[in-house]
């Protein structure tokens, strides 16, 4: 793989969302109504933790990532349904990545997309009743199990529909969005497919088509035709869940896409055409 192919994939390893992001995400309508749960990535040697709420009440959150190490970071939450550990959890995410089935049990359960260092980032989003296993996806090497925070969830109701400028949907395979307007624009990213998803969004690179980028990610040849600079990313939603965030996107032409791969396994979303052309004005 080239030096320009390995920046790229980075964006995008199972259950893992991975791109420089200039995501500054907001709260969302009534911000006032969402209980706040903030989580601290840090630094202990060469090993990263991440420290947060051990509770939370079912319906709006707003999820704040404050990251004080020295390199990106991210908070994916994963629901366990029956009784499992971090251990389990981090045995699972180690098959994921390598295209292999999801197990009934585990579920995509949000969070905060990549955060720069020393900076902190917020998503809305609705939590359903469960046991949430909160990991940085950015660190070097599989996390130890100590070092993830486990949320219990508890409580009735479902939460407020998320409400934003903009909407992007992602099905299975593909996206449907509207022209998005440049600067930072609130937008709620909701999944409507039966399979898992993340939104990535990428400027194009010169006059280069959906086609082109698929084809670059499968055989990872040639010139990246996305640029890595000023992309923006979501952590990764089952279907039927939402969330809302506010992404920083300049003007052009942006390629919408998605690297998760089927619950079964298998090859990842963009592999089989998940990849929508957006225009920013």
């Amino acid at each position: 793989m080239t030096s320009s192919a390995s920046h790229l994939s980075k964006l995008a390893v199972t259950c893992v969302a991975v791109l420089a992001l200039g995501l500054a995400m907001a709260a969302c309508g009534d911000d006032g109504n969402a209980e706040e749960l903030g989580f601290t990535l840090t630094t202990e040697g060469t090993e990263s933790r991440i420290s947060g709420p051990s509770s939370a009440d079912v319906g709006e959150v707003e999820i704040t990532l404050d990251n004080e190490t020295d390199r990106e970071g991210e908070l994916q939450l994963i629901r366990a349904e029956g009784d499992h550990t971090a251990a389990d959890v981090i045995e699972v995410l180690n098959g994921v990545v390598q295209g292999k089935p999801f197990p009934d049990w585990f579920y995509a359960g949000g969070g905060v997309g990549s955060t720069p260092a020393g900076e902190s980032q917020s998503v809305v989003q609705n939590l359903q009743p469960g046991t949430y296993f909160a990991v940085d996806l950015e660190g070097d090497g599989p996390p130890k199990p100590d070092s993830i925070p486990e949320i219990e969830v508890t409580g009735e109701g479902s939460g407020e529909q998320l409400e934003a400028d903009a909407t992007v949907t992602a099905i299975d395979y593909g996206f449907d969005a509207e022209t998005l307007p440049s600067g930072e624009t609130e937008i709620v990213f909701e999944n409507r497919g039966n399979e898992p998803h993340h939104l990535l969004a990428s400027k194009i690179v010169g006059d280069a088509t959906a086609e082109d980028v698929i084809e670059f990610f499968k055989t990872e040849k040639g010139e990246p035709p996305l640029q890595e600079e000023g992309s923006a990313t979501t952590a990764v939603l089952e279907g039927g869940e939402a969330q809302k965030v506010t992404i920083d996107l300049e003007p052009g032409r942006y390629a919408l896409y998605c690297f998760i791969s089927d619950r079964q396994g298998g090859p990842p979303h963009v592999f089989k055409g998940m990849v929508d052309e957006v225009e920013v004005e």
